[in-house]
This record gives C-alpha cells, structure tokens and sequence, in this order.
C-alpha cells in the first residue's frame, strides 16, 4: 500500500504544481503583469522535477500539459499585447527544450550511476575473492614451511623409535609374564605404539601421498565412509543423513584419501556431539562453477571455543588430546586435488565443513 502511495505520489505533486500555477494565472488580473511573468518562471520547477525524475518523457509530457493550460490563457486575456504575447510563445518553447535537455541529462546521469554502482559491487567481490586467494596462499605457504619442518623431525624421531621398539621387546624376553616389572614393559609399548601414531601424523602431514586419480561417484563413496561410522555414531545416538544429488557425475578423485578427509570431518561432528544429535552431508553442485561441494554438518558444541581462522592451521585444536593435525592433512589432501575445504559456524549451534572438488582434474 505504501509502495502504490509513493509511486503516485510524484506524477500528482507534477500535476497539483502545474494546476495550482495555471490557476494563479487564470484568477490574476492582467493588470498585475509582474505576478504573471513570476507565474511564467514558476512553470519550470514542475517540468525540471518532472525530468529529473522521469527522464525526458516527464519533462517534454509536463511540458505539453503545461504548454496546453498556458495557451489557452495566452490567447484568452494578452491577445491584445502582441509583444508580451510572443515573449511568453518564446517561453513556451524553452519549457520543451529545458524538459528535454534536463531529461536526457538525469537518464544519463542515472545511467551512470547504475553503472557505477554495478562496478562498485564487482570490485568489491573481485576484492573480496582476492582476500580470499591471498589468504589461501598465505595458509598454503605456511603448511608447506611448517609441512617440511614437521617431516624432518619426524624423520630424525622415527629411527631412535624403531631402535626402542626393538630393545624393550628384546628386553620382554628377559621378564616372564608374572614378572611385577613386565606391568612397566606393557605400558612403554603402549607409549610407543602412541608415539609411533603421533609421528606418523606428523609424517602425512610433512609429505601427503599424490593423488591416484579415478572416476568415482561421489555418492557411493559418501555411503561407505557412512557404513564405517555406522557403530560409533549408534554409540553417540547420532543420526546421519544422506542427501545425494543423481546428477552429480563422477569425479577425478583418490578415493581413498577423499574417504580419509570425509571420515576426518565426520568423525569431529560425532565427538562434538556427545548427547546425541544430527549428522547430515549434502553433495550438489556448486553454483557457478565447475565444481562439486560435498557439505558436512552437524548440531553439536564444536563451534564454541573454536578460531575458524585458525581452524586449518597445524597443531591447533580444542581437544584435551590428539596432535592438531587432523584437519591440517584434510586441507592438503583436498589441495592437492585442485579442490577447497572451509568450515563457518552454523546459526544455532554446530559446524558446517564445506569440501569442493573439480569436475575436471587439474
């Protein structure tokens, strides 16, 4: 109702002035010239709206409206003044030319702004997406330094560990299995075994495998990453859903390492929900663009407390336990497949991870 007020409202403002104006100079006495000539001026504040606001059309049609009212009363009551007569037949034309020039000014001025405005939002997006490539590389780079530092170490660690490995299981010969000690031998190789994990980690993270590329359908391996989560996610009461688009052909992938990120990601949103919840991944494709985004959310705490920004970065975590390095190695997997992975914190509560990999290999 207010729209319809407000686009009336114009054309009769238009109307009422050139109305209200012509009416002045029908009840005015030609004995006042000096008020008619003002009247005469006062026409073109309508005609000057009317084409600033409606571009040529509004000022040459409010200068015919106007033309018509004022010569009626032209030839009426100054008939009999030639010389007055045929200065206001001069201002006549000068309101067609005024509603014409001004109007086709306005369009132009609004036809530049549109443009403007329309530059102004593409810079901004180009400029937003920029920030966004700077900000991937900047993370890139520093995974690559941080990859090799974190591989070298691992390294040097990994064969003082094996020579460990090897003397207590040497040394578990020398204690039978009732030995009080053979307690201590039993706990060192489970502290191995844990180290052996963490540089191992280390070790995928420093030097992630190439890719082995496949056609596979995205589908399919979403449904079996679920199949190995079916027991730990009945054991959270978490629910999984499933929404797969047929459409979506199959990708030049590793399906295992693309299995690993997905299980990754999975495997967080169940311990982010320990009272139970919701699990749910959508696959579509990513509008405009060639590629395929495979969404992963959850309901559960794993948002609170949690940097996004730093969310990919090696060794940050929010867990009382584990290495950090988890996502960090999803992030190289899924960059090594010319693809992306982000995650934004949810509305209500949870997080969503949003992987997208090429239609085509890179």
């Amino acid at each position: 109702m207010m729209g319809q007020r407000a686009k009336w409202l114009g054309p009769a403002s238009i109307l009422a002035g050139v109305l209200v104006i012509s009416a002045f100079h029908y009840t005015t006495s030609t004995e006042h010239r000096y008020l008619h000539e003002i009247y005469q001026r006062i026409y073109y504040v309508p005609i000057l709206l009317a084409a600033f606001w409606y571009g040529p059309v509004g000022g040459v049609g409010t200068a015919l409206l106007t033309s018509g009212l004022y010569l009626y009363h032209i030839q009426r009551d100054w008939h009999h003044v030639p010389m007055y007569t045929f200065n206001q037949y001069a201002e006549i034309c000068l309101y067609h030319a005024i509603g014409l020039l001004v109007g086709v000014l306005s369009s132009r001025e609004r036809r530049q702004r549109r443009d403007l405005e329309r530059t102004s939002r593409r810079l901004s997006e180009a400029y937003e997406s920029l920030q966004k490539t700077f900000e991937h590389l900047r993370r890139a780079d520093r995974l690559a330094s941080m990859g090799r530092l974190s591989a070298g170490i691992a390294h040097e660690i990994r064969n003082p560990l094996g020579t460990i490995k090897g003397s207590i299981e040497i040394l578990s010969g020398e204690f039978p299995a009732d030995h009080p000690k053979r307690e201590f031998l039993g706990i060192v190789h489970q502290e191995i075994a844990r180290l052996n994990a963490i540089v191992e980690d280390f070790l995928r993270f420093g030097r992630p495998p190439q890719p082995s590329i496949q056609p596979t359908p995205v589908g399919e391996l979403l449904d079996s990453t679920v199949t190995l989560l079916q027991k730990p996610a009945r054991d959270a009461r978490v629910k999984i859903r499933i929404f797969d688009d047929p459409q979506v052909p199959p990708l030049p992938m590793d399906p295992d390492q693309i299995r690993q990120v997905m299980l990754n990601v999975m495997l967080n949103g169940l311990e982010a929900m320990p009272d139970g919840g919701v699990l749910e991944a959508r696959v579509f494709r990513a509008p405009e663009s060639r590629r395929v985004a495979i969404e992963i959310s959850d309901n559960g705490s794993g948002s609170e407390g949690v940097d996004m920004e730093r969310i990919f970065d090696p060794f940050y975590t929010t867990k009382a336990e584990g290495t950090g390095l988890g996502l960090s190695i999803c992030f190289q997997l899924v960059k090594n497949h010319g693809g992306a992975i982000s995650a934004r914190a949810n509305e209500d509560r949870g997080l969503t991870f949003r992987i997208e990999l090429p239609l085509e290999a890179s």
